[in-house]
């Protein structure tokens, strides 16, 4: 086997990615859209009462400035 540092081939040590973070926020299971004749579920990381084809279109901020 060659040593690799000879080439100036080095390894550097990390951790791996890990539950370390907060967990993600999770609503009530076997909801369904608010819209009246959806019987769309919603999942539990869905934080609005609409499934996204009745969700109400929203602006997005871009670099903190709003554009609308």
């Amino acid at each position: 086997m060659e040593d690799r540092s000879e080439r100036g081939d080095h390894s550097i040590g990390a951790t791996g990615f890990g539950g370390h973070g907060r967990p993600s926020r999770t609503f009530a299971s076997g909801r369904v859209c608010a819209e009246p004749g959806c019987e769309t579920r919603l999942s539990i990381y869905n934080d609005d009462e609409y499934c996204c084809l009745h969700v109400s279109p929203s602006t997005p901020r871009l670099r903190g400035k709003k554009i609308a």
